[in-house]
């Protein structure tokens, strides 16, 4: 870190995509304005590796590795300090069964931990992508809008109601897993390839949303985005693209070599490679929902996404506001008690916010620990005996907008141990958690239990408390109620966990 309180923070990122490694080396001002000194690009095939065979060859590996160690010697020219870069990975490379050893290889190559990007940083672009293109767009953004996103091996969707988010689903659909399916094939044949590989996966999407009213339907992602202004010229930051216009354009493409298009289109090879598969799947899924037009927003998907990943501030209050109602509708979907949970979130924020100083957690935690208390009782939909196993297997396996799979682990598992069991290390999910990972579950399962322990009736007779804590005791007072031998005794059965991790007995008592 700079010593001069006047200089800008330097920091770089690194993103090993799809198709290439990029380096984005910048300052950051007090205003948290960040200004790009240099941007690099170096070509990288890993999806093609992943989706043809599965792995990620030796020599891939060792490009990627001789890349990392260039990026050094730029990063050292502008002293950017070790601490100051963020290193990234494409989601795709966890479908490598190799990947362990890439991330591991890349850690030494560079000296820097190599993250996978997960679906919550991907929502969360395509959320902001979203937002830019609502507020310059009055109409869209009081209509009821689905958002699709075509990305290297997923899909995503997004169904906005009012400019709220309604639904969200993914789906083994991108556009590499595609490309290499047809890659035999020859250009002439190489639409109506792409068409029969998708079909399956576009009817499910467009089954899923068939009973949504669509007004606009708005297609985001590196692809399409960089190309949408050579189809149509943008209007209020997009492009209004007919049907017949991206037919049209995508079968021109479909015979123009690599090079043509990086002359005609000014692309890099990296933006060229996927393109025709990726307009293909546009159109396919335009056509099944029998648009008239497709609404694509202005801007560099990939450029947004690395600037996304760089800022390293918390997530906006209105985006985690949409986690939360995406979890609420999980919640309505399983007939849960949404009063008691809703009561216990607020418990269980509150408790956090008192315990601040000695958990050491973040607001994304309090997040988790948010949504956990609102769906730790949604195994009773399957039985009310040992609802709280049943309800680790449904948020396991359910999507909730925002939150990637390690998120809904955690989760899960806070909705396993808010009763009276404490987390095993031979239990299943929670064996595979790093040691602070296992560390934040103990942290947010003790607050889970005290806070459920305070609407034990289910009836909310306990509206508010305060928390203070005296010497080994964590008291929490009520004006509500005078006799809370009910909620104390049930304190006393399942919140030892608590005294253990923060050393403090809970206590009721009237204030």
């Amino acid at each position: 870190m700079s010593t001069d309180p006047s200089k800008p923070e330097s920091l770089a990122l690194i993103h090993i995509g799809a198709t290439s490694i990029t380096l984005l080396i910048g300052e950051l001002n007090d205003e948290g304005q960040f200004a790009t000194l240099d941007h690099l690009e170096r070509p990288l095939p890993l999806a093609r590796d992943i989706f043809r065979s599965g792995v990620i060859t030796r020599p891939v590996i060792e490009q990627a590795a001789a890349i990392l160690h260039d990026f050094q010697l730029s990063l050292a020219e502008y002293t950017v300090p070790t601490t100051s870069v963020r290193c990234f990975t494409t989601n795709i490379l966890a479908e490598a069964s190799n990947h362990e050893i890439f991330l591991n290889r890349m850690q030494i190559a560079s000296g820097f931990v190599v993250r996978i990007i997960d679906d919550g940083d991907m929502t969360h672009l395509i959320y902001q992508t979203t937002l830019r293109l609502l507020k310059s767009n009055p109409e869209i953004a009081n209509a009821n809008t689905l958002i699709s996103h075509i990305g290297p091996g997923n899909t995503r969707a997004l169904y906005f109601h009012k400019g709220r988010i309604a639904t969200y689903s993914s789906y083994r659909l991108g556009i590499f897993r595609t490309t290499e399916a047809v890659a035999d094939t020859s250009s002439v044949q190489q639409l109506a390839y792409i068409e029969e590989q998708i079909r399956g996966v576009v009817d499910h999407l467009a089954t899923d949303y068939s009973k949504a009213e669509i007004d606009y339907h708005v297609a985001v992602g590196a692809e399409i985005q960089s190309v949408a202004a050579h189809i149509s010229p943008p209007v209020q930051g997009a492009s209004f693209i007919t049907l017949k216009q991206l037919e049209k354009f995508t079968e021109k493409l479909a015979l123009m070599s690599a090079d043509e298009m990086v002359r005609r289109l000014h692309l890099n090879y990296t933006g060229s490679e996927g393109l025709v598969a990726a307009l293909q799947t546009n159109l396919a899924l335009a056509r099944r929902f029998n648009d008239k037009v497709l609404v694509v927003p202005e801007g560099d998907f990939h450029s947004d996404l690395i600037h996304n990943l760089l800022d390293s501030r918390t997530q906006t209050k209105t985006f985690q506001e949409e986690i939360l109602q995406a979890a609420r509708e999980v919640g309505k979907k399983f007939h849960t008690d949404r009063k008691h949970g809703e009561h216990v979130a607020k418990f269980s924020q509150e408790l956090f916010a008192q315990l601040q100083d000695l958990h050491g957690l973040n607001s994304k935690h309090e997040l988790l620990l948010r949504i956990a208390a609102i769906l730790h009782e949604i195994g009773m939909f399957v039985s009310a005996r040992e609802h709280h196993k049943h309800s680790l297997y449904l948020i396991l396996h359910t999507e909730i907008f925002g939150l990637s799979a390690s998120d809904r682990t955690i989760i899960a598992l806070l909705a396993r141990y808010h009763r009276r069991y404490n987390p095993d290390a031979n239990h299943p999910h929670y064996a595979d958690l790093t040691r602070d990972e296992r560390l934040i579950v103990f942290k947010l399962a003790a607050i889970l239990r005290v806070a459920d322990c305070l609407d034990r009736s289910h009836s909310q007779r306990i509206k508010n408390v305060k928390f203070s804590r005296e010497r080994d005791t964590l008291y929490i007072d009520t004006t509500d109620v005078e006799d809370t031998t009910v909620e104390q005794l049930a304190i006393n059965s399942k919140c030892d966990l608590f005294h253990e991790v923060y050393g403090y007995e809970p206590l009721l008592r009237n204030a």
